[in-house]
């Protein structure tokens, strides 16, 4: 019914409550078991790879781009996992080596081709240029806390770019965003999508039009509920909504980071520091899409947009770094402080 997308929205944001207060209690250490980390590779990769052999038609019946996979009923999208599933990986190998012992490159080149560049590959056929470049930053702020070397840490930043660059050149769908942008600049037209989003962002003034009285969500912006739904929120709330929004991701950046450097051990550092990293560019992506800085790449606002495997996995993320903030020492000193009180 009308209600369809409210109640979807909630009944994930549950699902997600839940799973987050079980990871929460979980020793995060559970999953450094070889088993778990190969086992999560293996399914998740394979599952988005699934998706480039699923024909999905779209408005008019033309073929569109598959990002889901339906199992027993279920239809998700297998990339969120596989995220989860990368950070795992490279963060139990990259945690593997004796304390003090460098990171060779002939370990990291290793960690890289297992963990890292096949879901590089599979995002790019998709494509999926948005995830693509969450888990390119992913992967560079890991193997900054590994220890890597400058020279291997400034090559490989390096490479970024010109994957960019070639990207650009080879691919139309990029070409097409990076074309859009530069006109937009240019000439002020950016595009329908991107043009609806600036008029609903600045329609109402810095106060907004309130609560439910949004004009953009009828039709005039697409994927007004998912992509862009920071417009509608600054449509509909004003620079007050927009700056909350942005308040609370750096508010999530800097308590993620926090909980990172506190962690017990390198593995549970990297964990922490790799779901931290891979959210909040989820948001800078989103925001700067909307707001005509970047090119449109297709990722949604954590903790706000509609889509369950998203919400569902931002959840879990929060349960799985809660759940290393547990295990460090300042939460345990902290605890027994607590305790001694009597009031606890």
């Amino acid at each position: 019914g009308q209600h369809f997308i409210v109640v979807k929205h909630l009944v994930m944001i549950g699902i997600g409550v839940v799973l987050m207060l079980v990871l929460m209690n979980l020793d995060y250490r559970w999953f450094r078991h070889q088993w778990f980390n190969w086992g999560g590779v293996l399914v998740t990769y394979g599952l988005v790879g699934w998706t480039l052999f699923i024909v999905r038609t779209g408005p008019g019946g033309r073929e569109a781009i598959n990002r889901w996979v339906t199992v027993a009923g279920f239809s998700f999208q297998p990339v969120e996992l596989a995220k989860v599933a990368m950070i795992f990986f490279l963060a139990e190998r990259l945690a593997r080596r004796r304390p003090g012992s460098p990171l060779t490159p002939a370990d990291l080149g290793k960690t890289l081709a297992l963990g890292f560049v096949p879901l590089l590959v599979l995002l790019v056929l998709q494509p999926n240029f948005g995830n693509a470049m969450v888990i390119c930053g992913v992967t560079v702020v890991l193997v900054y806390i590994a220890g890597a070397s400058e020279k291997w840490l400034i090559r490989f930043l390096a490479a970024l770019p010109l994957l960019a660059a070639v990207s650009y050149l080879v691919i139309p769908k990029v070409h097409h965003r990076v074309d859009e942008l530069v006109k937009g600049f240019r000439e002020g037209e950016f595009g329908y999508q991107v043009n609806q989003s600036l008029i609903g962002l600045g329609g109402h003034g810095w106060k907004g039009a309130g609560v439910g009285q949004s004009h953009n969500k009828f039709s005039f912006l697409p994927e007004s509920h998912t992509d862009f739904a920071f417009s509608l929120l600054g449509e509909e709330w004003g620079l007050f909504g927009t700056l909350l929004v942005v308040s609370m991701l750096v508010l999530f950046a800097w308590r993620g980071y926090g909980i990172a450097a506190r962690a017990a051990d390198p593995f549970g550092k990297m964990v922490a520091a790799g779901l931290t990293t891979g959210i909040a560019i989820y948001g800078v992506a989103n925001i700067a899409m909307v707001t005509a800085i970047f090119p449109v790449v297709g990722v949604p606002l954590p903790f706000v947009s509609f889509g369950g495997t998203a919400m569902i996995a931002a959840l879990a993320s929060v349960g799985i770094l809660l759940n290393i903030e547990r295990g460090s020492r300042s939460y345990q000193v902290w605890k027994r402080r607590w305790d001694r009180s009597g009031t606890a």
